[in-house]
């Protein structure tokens, strides 16, 4: 009794199967339109059973993480630009800041005179501003190349 079981619930299974590959769409007479997967009796019907795609498929499913992959490379590259803005911008500063340092060191060597805030003449020893000229001559070659 078990195995007759089997047989009728296989046989049914390859059945339905059979005829899952059917689809067709007709519009009855009040302009409504139907699918089935058996065609009726009293209208004219259309197979469209190799129109459609699969619905539960992998390849149904493939569309979806492109459209995100593309916002993600999307965001990518605004971070990219961001990142690159701003090593130019901390480049630029880096480069005034050494232009500045190479022309105060051009002022200082040779025989100078220095005015403090305030207008006064400051006086330093040729000793101190060879101190000096070597300082602003180290800063330079460790911050500017």
């Amino acid at each position: 009794m078990k195995q007759l079981r089997g047989i009728l619930f296989g046989s049914l299974m390859v059945a339905a199967n059979a005829g899952a590959g059917e689809l067709y769409r007709w519009v009855d007479a009040d302009g409504r339109v139907h699918f089935s997967d058996r065609p009726p009796a009293e209208a004219k019907a259309q197979d469209i059973s190799g129109q459609l795609g699969p619905i539960n498929s992998a390849e149904a499913t493939r569309k979806r993480p492109s459209l995100i992959t593309s916002e993600a490379n999307t965001a990518e590259r605004e971070y990219q630009q961001r990142q690159q803005q701003q090593e130019q911008a901390r480049q630029q500063k880096q480069q005034r800041i050494c232009t500045k340092a190479r022309q105060r060191l051009r002022s200082i060597n040779g025989r100078v005179a220095f005015i403090d805030k305030s207008g006064r003449e400051v006086r330093y020893s040729e000793r101190e501003r060879q101190q000096m000229a070597e300082q602003l001559k180290r800063e330079i070659s460790s911050h500017c190349g």
